[in-house]
Protein backbone atom coordinates (compact mmCIF):
# COMPACT_ATOMS: atom_id res chain seq x y z
CA UNK A 1 0.00 0.00 0.00
CA UNK A 2 0.93 3.10 -0.91
CA UNK A 3 0.81 6.48 1.12
CA UNK A 4 -0.17 9.78 -0.19
CA UNK A 5 -0.58 13.46 0.40
CA UNK A 6 -4.22 14.43 1.86
CA UNK A 7 -4.66 10.98 3.25
CA UNK A 8 -5.24 9.84 0.12
CA UNK A 9 -3.72 5.56 -0.19
CA UNK A 10 -3.05 3.13 -3.16
CA UNK A 11 -4.36 -0.23 -2.59
CA UNK A 12 -5.19 -3.46 -4.78
CA UNK A 13 -8.56 -3.73 -6.14
CA UNK A 14 -11.09 -5.93 -3.94
CA UNK A 15 -14.49 -7.39 -4.69
CA UNK A 16 -16.08 -5.12 -2.24
CA UNK A 17 -15.17 -2.36 -4.29
CA UNK A 18 -17.32 -3.07 -7.21
CA UNK A 19 -20.22 -0.86 -6.04
CA UNK A 20 -18.30 2.01 -5.64
CA UNK A 21 -16.75 2.04 -8.88
CA UNK A 22 -19.49 0.97 -10.93
CA UNK A 23 -21.18 4.25 -9.31
CA UNK A 24 -18.05 6.28 -10.18
CA UNK A 25 -18.35 4.56 -14.17
CA UNK A 26 -21.90 5.60 -14.30
CA UNK A 27 -21.64 9.08 -13.01
CA UNK A 28 -18.81 10.16 -15.08
CA UNK A 29 -20.13 8.08 -18.28
CA UNK A 30 -23.68 7.44 -17.99
CA UNK A 31 -25.55 10.05 -16.78
CA UNK A 32 -27.40 11.14 -19.63
CA UNK A 33 -30.79 11.74 -18.22
CA UNK A 34 -32.66 10.28 -21.04
CA UNK A 35 -31.52 6.96 -19.74
CA UNK A 36 -32.67 5.85 -16.42
CA UNK A 37 -30.78 4.93 -13.68
CA UNK A 38 -31.08 1.35 -13.71
CA UNK A 39 -30.15 0.97 -17.08
CA UNK A 40 -27.06 3.69 -16.72
CA UNK A 41 -26.31 1.30 -13.72
CA UNK A 42 -26.31 -1.89 -15.80
CA UNK A 43 -24.12 -0.29 -18.73
CA UNK A 44 -21.95 1.12 -15.79
CA UNK A 45 -21.83 -2.22 -14.58
CA UNK A 46 -21.12 -4.30 -18.41
CA UNK A 47 -18.51 -1.33 -18.87
CA UNK A 48 -16.66 -2.02 -15.78
CA UNK A 49 -16.49 -5.74 -15.54
CA UNK A 50 -15.65 -5.63 -19.55
CA UNK A 51 -12.79 -3.58 -18.33
CA UNK A 52 -11.91 -6.00 -15.16
CA UNK A 53 -12.16 -9.16 -17.67
CA UNK A 54 -9.25 -7.30 -19.86
CA UNK A 55 -7.33 -6.31 -17.13
CA UNK A 56 -4.38 -8.11 -14.99
CA UNK A 57 -3.38 -5.37 -13.42
CA UNK A 58 -6.12 -3.40 -10.81
CA UNK A 59 -5.25 -0.72 -8.54
CA UNK A 60 -7.67 1.98 -6.54
CA UNK A 61 -6.99 4.88 -5.12
CA UNK A 62 -9.12 5.67 -1.74
CA UNK A 63 -9.04 8.55 1.04
CA UNK A 64 -10.89 8.25 4.39
CA UNK A 65 -12.62 4.96 3.33
CA UNK A 66 -14.15 6.25 0.43
CA UNK A 67 -12.75 4.90 -3.50
CA UNK A 68 -12.02 7.66 -5.59
CA UNK A 69 -10.26 6.53 -8.74
CA UNK A 70 -8.62 3.42 -10.19
CA UNK A 71 -6.79 2.36 -12.70
CA UNK A 72 -6.80 -1.08 -14.50
CA UNK A 73 -4.32 -2.44 -16.82
CA UNK A 74 -2.78 -5.31 -18.75
CA UNK A 75 0.25 -6.64 -19.02
CA UNK A 76 0.15 -9.05 -22.63
CA UNK A 77 2.06 -12.02 -21.16
CA UNK A 78 0.70 -12.58 -18.09
CA UNK A 79 -3.31 -12.08 -19.26
CA UNK A 80 -4.79 -15.80 -19.52
CA UNK A 81 -6.08 -16.88 -22.61
CA UNK A 82 -9.23 -17.63 -21.12
CA UNK A 83 -9.82 -14.08 -20.46
CA UNK A 84 -12.45 -13.28 -23.02
CA UNK A 85 -14.34 -16.31 -22.60
CA UNK A 86 -17.43 -17.32 -20.34
CA UNK A 87 -14.83 -18.83 -18.08
CA UNK A 88 -13.61 -15.18 -16.94
CA UNK A 89 -16.29 -14.55 -14.00
CA UNK A 90 -16.34 -11.22 -15.22
CA UNK A 91 -17.42 -11.44 -19.16
CA UNK A 92 -20.48 -13.80 -17.71
CA UNK A 93 -21.31 -10.63 -15.30
CA UNK A 94 -21.23 -8.80 -18.71
CA UNK A 95 -23.55 -11.03 -20.62
CA UNK A 96 -25.76 -11.25 -17.84
CA UNK A 97 -26.27 -7.56 -18.03
CA UNK A 98 -26.52 -7.60 -21.44
CA UNK A 99 -29.61 -10.03 -21.46
CA UNK A 100 -31.50 -7.84 -19.22
CA UNK A 101 -30.66 -4.32 -21.18
CA UNK A 102 -32.01 -5.75 -24.35
CA UNK A 103 -35.44 -6.12 -23.62
CA UNK A 104 -35.64 -1.66 -23.64
CA UNK A 105 -35.15 0.65 -25.97
CA UNK A 106 -32.24 2.83 -23.83
CA UNK A 107 -30.74 -0.47 -23.26
CA UNK A 108 -30.76 -1.55 -26.68
CA UNK A 109 -29.07 1.90 -27.75
CA UNK A 110 -26.45 1.87 -24.65
CA UNK A 111 -25.39 -1.82 -26.36
CA UNK A 112 -25.19 -0.35 -30.00
CA UNK A 113 -22.98 2.55 -28.57
CA UNK A 114 -20.71 0.18 -26.73
CA UNK A 115 -20.44 -2.08 -29.88
CA UNK A 116 -19.88 1.18 -31.85
CA UNK A 117 -16.40 2.49 -29.74
CA UNK A 118 -15.32 -1.64 -29.91
CA UNK A 119 -15.30 -1.20 -33.69
CA UNK A 120 -13.81 2.17 -33.58
CA UNK A 121 -11.28 1.05 -31.23
CA UNK A 122 -9.86 -1.74 -33.28
CA UNK A 123 -9.88 0.28 -36.10
CA UNK A 124 -7.32 2.51 -34.20
CA UNK A 125 -5.31 -0.85 -33.20
CA UNK A 126 -5.30 -2.18 -36.64
CA UNK A 127 -1.80 -3.17 -37.47
CA UNK A 128 -0.23 -2.04 -34.09
CA UNK A 129 -1.02 -4.89 -31.88
CA UNK A 130 2.14 -6.41 -32.35
CA UNK A 131 4.10 -3.30 -30.64
CA UNK A 132 2.44 -3.16 -27.90
CA UNK A 133 3.54 -4.92 -24.57
CA UNK A 134 0.42 -4.02 -22.33
CA UNK A 135 -2.08 -1.64 -22.26
CA UNK A 136 -4.11 0.60 -19.85
CA UNK A 137 -7.62 -0.26 -19.64
CA UNK A 138 -9.50 2.20 -17.40
CA UNK A 139 -8.10 5.04 -15.79
CA UNK A 140 -10.53 7.36 -14.10
CA UNK A 141 -10.67 10.00 -11.53
CA UNK A 142 -13.47 10.84 -9.76
CA UNK A 143 -14.29 14.57 -11.09
CA UNK A 144 -14.06 16.39 -7.12
CA UNK A 145 -10.27 15.09 -6.92
CA UNK A 146 -8.68 16.03 -10.17
CA UNK A 147 -6.16 18.94 -10.03
CA UNK A 148 -5.24 17.11 -6.51
CA UNK A 149 -2.25 14.68 -7.86
CA UNK A 150 -4.16 11.19 -7.65
CA UNK A 151 -4.75 10.74 -11.21
CA UNK A 152 -0.79 11.53 -11.36
CA UNK A 153 -0.15 8.83 -9.00
CA UNK A 154 -2.37 6.56 -9.90
CA UNK A 155 -0.69 6.65 -13.30
CA UNK A 156 3.13 6.68 -12.25
CA UNK A 157 2.26 3.40 -10.19
CA UNK A 158 0.41 1.51 -13.27
CA UNK A 159 4.19 2.65 -14.93
CA UNK A 160 5.89 1.29 -12.26
CA UNK A 161 4.73 -1.88 -12.51
CA UNK A 162 4.92 -1.96 -15.95
CA UNK A 163 8.55 -1.17 -15.32
CA UNK A 164 8.70 -4.46 -13.06
CA UNK A 165 7.05 -6.88 -15.53
CA UNK A 166 9.63 -5.50 -18.27
CA UNK A 167 6.93 -3.79 -20.34
CA UNK A 168 8.84 -1.23 -23.29
CA UNK A 169 5.69 0.23 -25.08
CA UNK A 170 2.06 0.07 -24.07
CA UNK A 171 -1.15 1.79 -25.35
CA UNK A 172 -4.62 3.36 -24.46
CA UNK A 173 -7.69 4.90 -25.88
CA UNK A 174 -9.19 7.63 -25.00
CA UNK A 175 -11.51 10.26 -26.31
CA UNK A 176 -13.15 13.80 -26.55
CA UNK A 177 -15.34 13.11 -23.16
CA UNK A 178 -12.12 12.28 -20.69
CA UNK A 179 -8.67 14.67 -20.19
CA UNK A 180 -7.12 13.83 -23.36
CA UNK A 181 -4.89 16.72 -22.66
CA UNK A 182 -3.36 14.43 -19.31
CA UNK A 183 -1.92 11.88 -21.88
CA UNK A 184 0.14 15.08 -23.80
CA UNK A 185 1.54 16.58 -20.72
CA UNK A 186 2.53 12.81 -19.61
CA UNK A 187 4.39 12.92 -23.08
CA UNK A 188 2.61 10.01 -24.86
CA UNK A 189 2.84 10.01 -28.52
CA UNK A 190 -1.04 10.79 -30.10
CA UNK A 191 -0.52 7.52 -33.03
CA UNK A 192 -4.12 7.67 -34.26
CA UNK A 193 -6.98 9.35 -33.84
CA UNK A 194 -10.99 8.91 -35.45
CA UNK A 195 -13.64 11.33 -35.78
CA UNK A 196 -16.71 9.86 -35.12
CA UNK A 197 -20.16 11.62 -35.72
CA UNK A 198 -23.54 10.91 -33.60
CA UNK A 199 -27.36 11.17 -34.72
CA UNK A 200 -27.81 13.72 -32.45
CA UNK A 201 -25.85 16.15 -33.94
CA UNK A 202 -23.05 15.76 -31.92
CA UNK A 203 -19.83 14.08 -31.99
CA UNK A 204 -16.50 12.76 -30.58
CA UNK A 205 -13.02 11.85 -31.57
CA UNK A 206 -11.33 8.48 -30.17
CA UNK A 207 -7.09 8.51 -30.22
CA UNK A 208 -4.65 5.67 -29.87
CA UNK A 209 -1.83 7.00 -27.36
CA UNK A 210 1.26 5.33 -27.47
CA UNK A 211 3.86 5.50 -24.17
CA UNK A 212 7.76 4.23 -23.44
CA UNK A 213 8.47 3.11 -19.95
CA UNK A 214 12.00 4.85 -19.58
CA UNK A 215 14.62 2.58 -18.47
CA UNK A 216 13.38 -0.69 -20.09
CA UNK A 217 15.72 -2.36 -23.09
Amino acid sequence: MALMSDSVTLRPLRRDDYDALTELVRRMWYADPEIGVDCARRLATADFHHCLSCSTLATVAVRDGEVIGMILARVERRAPRWRSTPLNPHVRRVLREGFSLIVSREGRRGIREAFGMVRTDAKLLHGLKSRYDAEIVLFLVDERMRGGGVGRTLFDHALSRFRTAGVRRYFLFTDTTCDVGFYDHRGLTRMRERYVPHRDGGSDTFYLYEGVCAGVA
